[in-house]
């Protein structure tokens, strides 16, 4: 019983800072987009949505890693039947937060544009495009809104 217990708060724990890490970018994204579709704010939805596959890639690599570390931990994990009860369970307490706050629960802004820079990072680590992508990610992504200082500039990711 308290086997059970502690897998599926583990796995409610996990579910829940999965929809924390990957929603609320995503949904401030898509109205940015919805309200002035530019190229920051498609370029914003394309950082927003790589990042919830990264995170969601990480996920499954904590998984596998378990899997490979303790087999039998692993394998119990998955073949629990209260593996997608207890994520079911993480979406509900999300969902109950989302009704009783009125504001999608996340992690922080700093969180999410390290994310989102972490990954533009990868391929060109310069100061400059950083510090844009930041700017971009911050005003399509984080406050939903495009920042003026954003909209008269030029293209997504040009210097």
């Amino acid at each position: 019983m308290f086997r059970d217990l502690l897998m599926l708060c583990s796995c409610a724990s996990v579910g829940y800072a999965w929809f924390c890490a990957i929603v609320s970018p995503l949904l401030r994204a898509i109205r940015s987009l919805a309200h002035n579709a530019t190229a920051q704010a498609w370029a914003a939805l394309a950082l927003a949505t790589a990042s919830a596959l990264l995170w969601s890639m990480i996920l499954a690599g904590a998984v596998v890693l378990a899997m490979m570390l303790e087999p039998r931990a692993g394998l119990a994990l998955l073949g629990s039947h209260l593996f997608w009860p207890g994520v079911g369970l993480g979406a509900v307490m999300w969902t109950l937060q989302l009704a009783i706050t009125l504001r999608v629960p996340r992690v922080s802004d700093d969180f999410e544009a390290a994310t989102a820079i972490a990954l533009v990072a990868i391929v060109d680590d310069s100061p400059a495009t950083l510090a844009r992508v930041h700017r971009i990610y911050a005003a399509h992504a984080i406050t939903g809104t495009e920042a003026p200082e954003v909209a008269t500039s030029g293209p997504a990711f040009a210097s």
